[in-house]
């Protein structure tokens, strides 16, 4: 339920048993704007009084009609996303590859690299003939 309150101006609305206030910042002006209809929907129509923007026209009305659902919609993605990113971060999520420790080490300048295998109380050195 939304409501428009011109001496406090502020718009409160009731989502799950909370109130929620947007300060409207000229109440008078909003006020002005809504005290006739066709100030709102004159800019979807012509001179004629034939609708020329159908989408906008239509969006503004299932707007205005709708606006409680719409806003407990946005409540409840918001709600939503805070879960998922607390959840996130609870789990340590690491959205990053992992780093593989490099397998080439150099020693006094010779290139050494750890082999994994079955037995690895041997060690095993090879040379390499370069031509």
């Amino acid at each position: 339920m939304i409501i428009f309150l011109k001496n406090s101006k502020v718009l409160i609305s009731k989502l799950e048993r909370k109130k929620f206030r947007y300060g409207v910042k000229s109440p008078s002006e909003v006020a002005d704007k809504q005290s006739n209809i066709s100030n709102i929907i004159k800019k979807f129509l012509n001179d004629k009084g034939d609708v020329t923007d159908v989408k906008g026209y239509h969006k503004a009305m299932y707007a205005a009609e709708h606006a409680d659902t719409i806003a407990q919609h946005f409540y409840e993605q918001g709600k939503t996303d805070a879960t998922k990113d607390l959840v996130a971060k609870s789990k340590n999520i690491q959205t990053e590859p992992r780093q593989s420790p490099p397998s080439d080490v150099f020693v006094g300048g010779l290139k050494v690299k750890a082999i994994s295998g079955m037995d690895s109380s041997k060690l095993r050195i090879q040379k390499r003939k370069f031509n």
